[in-house]
């Protein structure tokens, strides 16, 4: 794997991740959370948070043994050239199955509540080069582009969320529990895969400055997403009521067209969209990268650009492949969510035999 000269610190990978786990606050995130804990949904993000945080500790403890390196090349050293090759295929078969949805979402949020009359496989094409492009700029251009759009992002949402308070009814956002405590539990612990996205960072992890950086970001992101997801769904259960809440697939755009700031500052949805753009391009960017460099990693390739284009034209392809936007959500909600555990099950195997690699080395020393 090509090296670089600067490197990724813990703020800018802290954004990073919380970009690519936030832009689907967006879109189809509230709704999951609704679904289980309905008034409750902001317990559901809480556990959520906790649960995701716990299930990404093996990562960073593997981060932190191999610092400076990709998942890639963690693999072949701790679990051999064959396993190493499988593990490092089956992450990056992921991420770029999470990239080809991420598209699809984007193409189908812009058709659907933007511009109907827009063909798909320009919104397709435009999403693929942007993205094969910033991947070609490496993950520290991606990272730093995030760091600086964090603003506009941040303040197009919170403003959104801020300006709804005053409907919010307090009343609706009870019973503690939801549902019940066992299936509000349960169902945080399948959502808890939302947090699997962070296997991109340690694919990246070449471009981390040191173990702890990778930590410090992978922990930051978790958390900055945790709060905003809780935020999120207080002001939609508060304001919609959770059966309504719960069949919104585009919920900050729809509460965003019901903002007023005067006769002069109008239709402020128009902002969210812009702002979601930004936020879904640096997601789909990231994944795409990430895939990439652990492709390229585990057929042992110097530089990953070269597999760019065949892999941006796939992606394109697999985009076009589901018929409607129900079904994009149930191939994240029933496929996507729970292979995120198995994704996530990579680092903690990789840390055992690690460990245990190190102990025969220490029983076999002299």
């Amino acid at each position: 794997m090509c090296e670089y000269e600067s490197h990724i610190g813990a703020r800018e990978g802290g954004v990073l991740l919380f970009t690519i786990l936030g832009s689907m606050l967006f879109l189809q995130y509230p709704q999951y959370l609704i679904s289980v804990g309905a008034g409750a949904s902001w317990q559901v993000a809480v556990l959520v948070t906790l649960f995701g945080i716990v299930i990404t500790l093996p990562m960073v403890a593997l981060g932190q043994r191999y610092p400076g390196i990709s998942l890639a090349e963690i693999s072949l050293r701790a679990a051999g050239p064959a396993l190493g090759l499988l593990l490092t295929l089956a992450v990056a078969t992921w991420l770029f199955a999470a990239a080809v949805m991420t598209l699809r979402n984007f193409t189908e949020t812009f058709v659907i509540a933007i511009l109907p009359e827009t063909p798909p496989s320009v919104l397709v094409l435009t999403g693929a080069v942007l993205a094969a492009y910033a991947s070609y700029r490496g993950a520290e251009a991606i990272a730093r582009t995030a760091y600086i759009l964090l603003p506009l992002i941040a303040a197009g949402g919170l403003l959104v969320l801020l300006f709804s308070l005053p409907r919010v009814d307090t009343g609706l956002l009870f019973p503690f529990w939801g549902f019940g405590f066992d299936r509000t539990l349960m169902g945080s612990l399948y959502y808890a895969s939302m947090s699997a996205e962070a296997i991109a960072l340690l694919a990246m992890g070449y471009a981390f400055r040191d173990g702890r950086s990778l930590q410090h970001s992978s922990l930051r992101g978790i958390l900055l997403f945790g709060l905003s997801a809780a935020l999120t769904v207080v002001v939609l259960v508060g304001t919609k009521g959770p059966p309504a809440a719960s069949q919104d697939p585009f919920p900050l755009f729809h509460l965003s067209r019901l903002v007023y700031l005067g006769r002069f500052l109008q239709r402020t949805e128009a902002l969210i969209v812009m702002f979601w753009i930004f936020a879904a391009a640096i997601r789909l960017s990231a994944l795409l990268h990430a895939a990439t460099v652990s492709l390229a990693g585990a057929l042992r390739l110097p530089d990953h650009r070269p597999l760019l284009v065949p892999l941006a034209t796939i992606m394109m392809a697999l985009a076009l492949l589901p018929k409607d936007y129900v079904t994009v959500l149930r191939l994240d909600r029933d496929w996507l969510r729970p292979l995120g555990f198995a994704v996530l099950a990579v680092p903690a195997l990789l840390w055992l035999l690690s460990l245990l690699r190190r102990k025969e080395a220490a029983d076999h020393a002299p």
